[in-house]
Order: C-alpha cells, then sequence, then structure tokens
C-alpha cells in the first residue's frame, strides 16, 4: 500500500500494483471513538493488518458499493457496513454479482511483476455479509466528527456517500469522481444517476474525496456532472476505454 495524507485525519491507502485507472482510493478516517475505512480495494493484500499499523481504535469498515474494485478486503474487518441494495452482492462476493464480468475481465489491471499470483481468469471477491445497514439519513457519529450517509443510486443500486456538512467534505465513492463515469453496468440505472448527479451538483459541499483519481473541488463537481448530463463523459466499453489510456500512458 502507499498513503497520501490528507490532513491529520483523513488518508487516502491505494493498492499498489494496480493500474491507476483502476485502482480504488481506500480512504482511512480517524476519529476520536473510532476510525472508519471507507472502501476496501481489491484485497490483493491485507488491508487489515497494514490499517492496525495506523491505529489502535475500532473500525468501521464502509462498502460505498459493492464493485470488485471496492469491496476486495472487506471480508477482513468486523464491522462491514454498506446499503441494503447490495447486500447479496456483499455476501456472495465471487465475480459476477461484484461486477468483474464482461469487459472488465478482459482487460490487465494488475501488474504481474508484483501480484504474480492474481489471474483474470481465477480473481473472485471474498463473501463479505454485511453486519449493519447504511441508508439515507443516517448517521456516523466519530465523536469529533460526524457523517450523514446519502444514497446515491444509479452507478449501482445502492450506492452511497459520507457527507460532513460541518466541513463540507463528501466522500462519494463511485457516485462520482474526476474521471469518465460509469452507467451501463447490468446494475446501473441511468435515470437514478442523472437525479443524483443533480442532487450533487446542488449540494453545498467543498472537498470531494472520490472513489477513484484526485480529490476535487465543487467546480470541477459541477463540470463533471454538466458534462455527463450533456451526454459526454461516459464508459461504453471498457476494453474500448482501457486501450485508449494505455495509448496515453494512462494505465
Amino acid at each position: 500500500f502507499k498513503v497520501i495524507r490528507i490532513d491529520n485525519e483523513i488518508s487516502c491507502v491505494q493498492e499498489t500494483g494496480v493500474a491507476n485507472f483502476m485502482r480504488c482510493n481506500i480512504w482511512h478516517v480517524k476519529g476520536r471513538d473510532y476510525d472508519l475505512v471507507i472502501d476496501t480495494g481489491m484485497g490483493l493484500n491485507s488491508l487489515k493488518k497494514w490499517i492496525l499499523t495506523q491505529t489502535q481504535k475500532p473500525i468501521k469498515a464502509i462498502g460505498t458499493h459493492s464493485h470488485f474494485d471496492h469491496s476486495g478486503g472487506l471480508h477482513e474487518f468486523d464491522c462491514r457496513l454498506g446499503h441494503k441494495a447490495e447486500a447479496d452482492a456483499f455476501a456472495s462476493g465471487g465475480r459476477a454479482k461484484v461486477m468483474y464480468r464482461g469487459g472488465w475481465s478482459k482487460i490487465e489491471i494488475v501488474n504481474p511483476k508484483e501480484h504474480p499470483d492474481f489471474s483474470i481468469k481465477t480473481f473472485s471477491i471474498t463473501p463479505a455479509p454485511l453486519t449493519g445497514y447504511l441508508d439515507e439519513g443516517d448517521v456516523l457519529d466519530l465523536g469529533n466528527r460526524t457523517f450523514k450517509i446519502l444514497h446515491l443510486p444509479g452507478h449501482s443500486p445502492g450506492s452511497i456517500g459520507l457527507y460532513d456538512a460541518r466541513s463540507k467534505v463528501l466522500f462519494s465513492g463511485d457516485a462520482i469522481y474526476n474521471g469518465q463515469l460509469l452507467d451501463n453496468h447490468p446494475h446501473s440505472d441511468k435515470i437514478l444517476y442523472q437525479a443524483t448527479l443533480k442532487r450533487l451538483y446542488n449540494l453545498e459541499v467543498e472537498e470531494i474525496h472520490a472513489g477513484h483519481e484526485p480529490s476535487f473541488g465543487i467546480l470541477q463537481l459541477r463540470s463533471i456532472i454538466k458534462s455527463y448530463l450533456a451526454g459526454d463523459n461516459t464508459i461504453a466499453d471498457p476494453v474500448t476505454w482501457y486501450n485508449e489510456n494505455a495509448k496515453l500512458g494512462r494505465s
């Protein structure tokens, strides 16, 4: 893992050996009473073992959604929270329900030199049944700061965000990030996604810590949303998209 420290409480943790465009941002948020781990990557190495070198506080692991690049290490944690709409996918693990299917299972997203045991033919997610559910309006109180849960469906049915209204910080998962958005998974819903993005457009937020790519501010958030709603800035086919990124050196 490599770590990017945002401030004294927030760190971005990333799995090494995963292609830049696919590498999930794993967020470690330190609290007075307990810590949050928001998303858990592909699970190629033990995230819990690493996190325990960084904190002695109890840990609540949050799955913003169940996709394979976000849920691979969730099974390691005793407290596993996410939205009920994707409870079956979290509990089942495997490949298909966590969207490691189609074009995503055909592209090289892991460096074989760093992870020689990884195979696109056999990779699957360890089942991680949720121990509790998070839904719109729920509050996570860390003792020194609180996060309100926002249900942000569209990219996936159970996508959630964590919003700190006091500091105007949003952890958005894959509901929005600074890149081309995905709305064509088998369980995606473009109509719901448009509503989610319109909601985020008007959110009082200053900093967005997303599931991929570097963090960004309100002006970029609105630019991304305007582009999407205009019919641009989406990934139609992952293989084509991967090949284009590889040519540009972004993989």
